[in-house]
Formats: structure tokens, sequence, C-alpha cells
């Protein structure tokens, strides 16, 4: 899976940059979808999943048990193992994106006329970057949420565009189909399928 199959200037006239992102995707999905252990199966495919959106860092949050906030469940490029935990509102980018259901895409998080945009209690949460000396910018989060019920089940986070741009139109596209991949297997993991019961003709 190559970066440079990337839409990077988001042409959608572009045809054959386009058809080879949605089919790398494409393999990501089926991968999950595959899986056993979401878990390790997240964590396998974080830097495939960097590479094929031309993200530095990828973070994807699970809702906790009481729905008050979200939980780190694969984060790159941090060199920790402890988890962010960020509350379910506009305290920081993801929690907005938890709070309200709606994906965005932000140009740059340390603009806070471009956060207003999105809502005028919005914030960019800078602790992680003061800790670590990181510089977040771009940012494109997108929900996980229960197509069925519009339960909250997560937050997928794609930070800084290696180009440097705001990530386009098809990165979002992208990402809400990724979303939407995830919120099926973390569905299943909450609520696994009842096991067949055995026969006498089973072994």
């Amino acid at each position: 899976m190559s970066a440079a199959n990337w839409p990077i200037d988001g042409n959608l006239g572009d045809m054959s940059r386009r058809l080879s992102f949605f089919k790398n995707l494409q393999r990501v999905t089926n991968r999950i979808h595959g899986a056993s252990n979401i878990d390790e199966i997240i964590l396998e495919m974080s830097e495939d999943i960097c590479e094929l959106f031309h993200a530095d860092r990828l973070t994807i949050y699970v809702a906790s048990d009481d729905r008050h906030s979200i939980v780190s469940k694969v984060k790159t490029g941090l060199n920790t193992h402890k988890d962010i935990r960020l509350p379910i509102s506009e305290q920081s980018v993801a929690g907005y994106v938890a709070a309200s259901g709606q994906t965005v895409n932000i140009r740059d998080v340390y603009d806070q006329e471009e956060l207003a945009k999105h809502s005028q209690r919005l914030s960019f949460l800078k602790a992680v970057d003061e800790r670590t000396g990181y510089r977040s910018k771009q940012m494109l989060v997108a929900p996980i949420s229960n197509a069925q019920t519009s339960e909250l089940l997560g937050v997928v986070q794609l930070i800084n565009n290696r180009s440097d741009t705001p990530f386009p139109a098809v990165a979002e596209e992208g990402v809400q189909a990724l979303a939407q991949t995830l919120a099926v297997a973390f569905a299943q993991r909450r609520n696994p399928p009842p096991a067949v019961p055995k026969t006498r003709y089973d072994a």
C-alpha cells in the first residue's frame, strides 16, 4: 500500500488515483471485517491506515462504559502506554466529534477562529502537544456510531496531512467508510452473536 496512490490534491476527476485509494481502503476494511480480534487487527493496521490517508498520526478511541468519555485504543507516534481519556464535550476536537456526531476536517487546530466555525465553545486540547513537543495542525475526525441505534462507539482521528495541506474531500469519504467498518466491529464485540447450541450430532 503506497502513499503515492493518495489523491493529495483531492481532484475527484483523477479517477485512477481515486479508485486506487478506495481499492486500498477496501483491503483495510476487509481485514477488519475478517478479524477475530478487533483490538489486534486495528493495532496491526494502524500504520497502513496512516499511509493510506497520508496522515502522520492516527488515534482510535472507544466510548467508555458510562458514555461520559472516550479512551484511546490505538495511538501511533506516542511512546507511552498510558491511555488518553477525553470527556465527551467541546473541550477537545475528538470529544466534540463524539458529542456532536459530526465529522470535522480542520486546517489548523490552533486557529481559534476556525474552531469557532464548528462551535463557539470548541477548543483544542494542547496538553499532549505541550508534553511531547509535537505540533498538531490538520485534523480529520469522524464518529464511530452504530448505524441502527446511533449509539456512540468511538472516534477515529487522523492528525497532520503529510503534505501539510488540509485533508481533501475524498479523505472525508474514506474516513467515514472506515468509521462505519469500525462501528460494525465494535458493535459485534459489545454484543457478540449468541452461540449456536450443540446437538448430539456435533463432534
